[in-house]
């Protein structure tokens, strides 16, 4: 079961487990709850897949919750909660399943009633729960998968900290695909295409114009770097908010005007918002390093997948990152927040380049030791075995 829209780390995983099934034991249906670029996803790879419109997840994480002045938006999914899990229970009568895997903390409604038909319950949390101001909607949450779930997978230590204690919960690293993340792969096509000489060093941000993501406090450090380096470039990949009514209403718009006043016209070159791009481990291969300065601690796939990469990563010293970065040898870790010290750190592994060679040689066998897709899947299918023979 699957919640979001776009093409990002959780369906990216998700489709990966699905092709590691052996399909003479499983056979595997995908439920999306949005007609979207992800359920057309999975239809693509020929595996059946089911749009059930009208359903709302209840979303309470460190990406998106409600705050006080989304009340009344708090209320109404609360108050959809027994619709969702009525239609989920319908589903679940007319279909014979033997094991429902849920990709999200969010599908709270489908959890529930999964476990109410009887069925074995498999929880993939792969976001942090927000505290939220007095906790109780954590607290919800929490108890609602501690409840309801047989197995618990985060894709952390930092996000099973969170939850509920348990025998249940088994962490396994989210994982990536080495061979779409392969470090032999030319990224010169991707520089003539920008425009970027071969010379030129580029320092990658993967995340686009996002507050949590940090992009502010990326292009606050790219200035200071380009006081005295000017021959490097920096570009800023993924969504860019568009001058819809939601977005002025809940500030993305004003927060990307604030980071297009901080870079001057004649530096509009060197600092780029290139927007949302396919060919991801290309623009990878052609970038230097990459840098993920996020604001709150959730876990980061452009960093693993820099680092299967051999990019060296510098990140936001916050759990989730934290994990997934090892200080001085990967990579480097600074303070969240912290733009001088994220200007530092670039130029440290721009003025050393043995330092960044062998960051980004260490972060591949980094990488293949705790994010391979290959072990990764095998060992979630290995949890899958153990509770259907119980």
């Amino acid at each position: 079961m699957h919640h979001g829209k776009g093409i990002g780390g959780a369906p990216l995983s998700l489709l990966y487990l699905i092709r590691g099934l052996d399909r003479a034991r499983y056979q595997p249906t995908v439920l999306c709850i949005h007609e979207s670029e992800a359920s057309e996803l999975f239809r693509k790879e020929g595996i059946e897949t089911i749009v059930m419109e009208g359903v709302r997840d209840f979303s309470h994480t460190n990406v998106l919750w409600y705050p006080w002045w989304q009340l009344p938006k708090t209320l109404a999914r609360l108050a959809h909660l027994p619709f969702a899990i009525a239609r989920a229970s319908a589903f679940f009568a007319q279909r014979q399943f033997d094991l429902v895997h849920l990709n999200t903390s969010t599908l709270l409604a489908f959890g529930i009633a999964a476990k109410r038909a009887g069925l074995r319950v498999v929880w993939h949390i792969r976001e942090p729960l927000s505290r939220g101001y007095f906790g109780w909607r954590r607290s919800m949450v929490r108890r609602i998968i501690h409840r309801n779930a047989d197995l618990v997978i985060p894709i952390c230590n930092h996000d099973a900290q969170q939850l509920t204690p348990s025998e249940r919960i088994h962490v396994v690293y989210n994982f990536i695909d080495f061979r779409v993340f392969d470090a032999a792969i030319d990224g010169s096509a991707v520089r003539r295409e920008l425009g970027i000489a071969p010379e030129a060093q580029v320092v990658l941000m993967l995340g686009g114009v996002n507050r949590i993501k940090g992009t502010r406090e990326f292009v606050g450090a790219a200035l200071a770097v380009l006081a005295t380096k000017q021959d490097t470039v920096f570009l800023i990949a993924g969504h860019i908010p568009g001058a819809t009514f939601r977005n002025r209403v809940n500030g993305s718009l004003r927060y990307l005007r604030a980071v297009e006043r901080l870079i001057p016209p004649a530096l509009r070159e060197s600092i780029r918002l290139i927007g949302v791009r396919s060919g991801i481990p290309e623009l990878l291969a052609a970038s230097t390093m990459l840098v993920f300065p996020s604001t709150v601690a959730h876990f980061a796939r452009p960093i693993i997948e820099a680092s299967a990469m051999g990019r060296p990563v510098i990140a936001s010293d916050l759990g989730g990152p934290r994990e997934l970065v090892r200080d001085g040898e990967t990579g480097l870790l600074v303070p969240p927040c912290d733009s001088a010290a994220l200007a530092a750190a670039m130029r440290r592994l721009l003025e050393d380049s043995a330092i960044a060679r062998s960051s980004g040689e260490a972060g591949i066998a980094f990488a293949r030791e705790h994010f391979d897709a290959e072990k990764n899947t095998r060992r979630i299918v290995e949890l899958y075995e153990g509770l259907l023979a119980g």
